[in-house]
């Protein structure tokens, strides 16, 4: 038994159907997502009583000084030791402010000079 060429070619054809079905239904899907929190966001805007849009995370401006030899010497900032960054209670950033919970896990990162 032999298998034709345009076995081959049905095989790959079908699979790069799937493939693109697949690439579009999640493209699909994340649009979705997208869609739906921003509305939730903009109902909270116009309808504070939905809950906050927006919030805030304090932290401690740590500065990362490059020395010689590749080194780094972390110090607080003199000028201004603490701040409050200012984020979006959703999932995608939205109104110039970046999500909460992308804030809070890089409020610890040192800032480099």
């Amino acid at each position: 038994m032999t298998t034709s060429p345009s076995t081959f070619t049905n095989s790959s054809s079908s699979f790069s159907h799937i493939a693109r079905r697949i690439f579009f239904a999640t493209l699909a899907l994340l649009f979705v997502v997208y869609l739906g929190d921003f509305l939730w966001f903009q109902l909270r805007v116009h309808f504070p009583a939905a809950g906050p849009n927006t919030s805030s995370v304090h932290r401690y401006r740590l500065l990362a000084i490059p020395l010689k030899n590749n080194k780094v010497e972390y110090q607080i900032d003199a000028q201004k030791p603490e701040e409050d960054l200012p984020c979006a209670r959703s999932l995608f950033p939205h109104a110039g402010n970046r999500p909460c919970w992308y804030v809070t896990r890089h409020a610890k990162d040192p800032i480099s000079m």
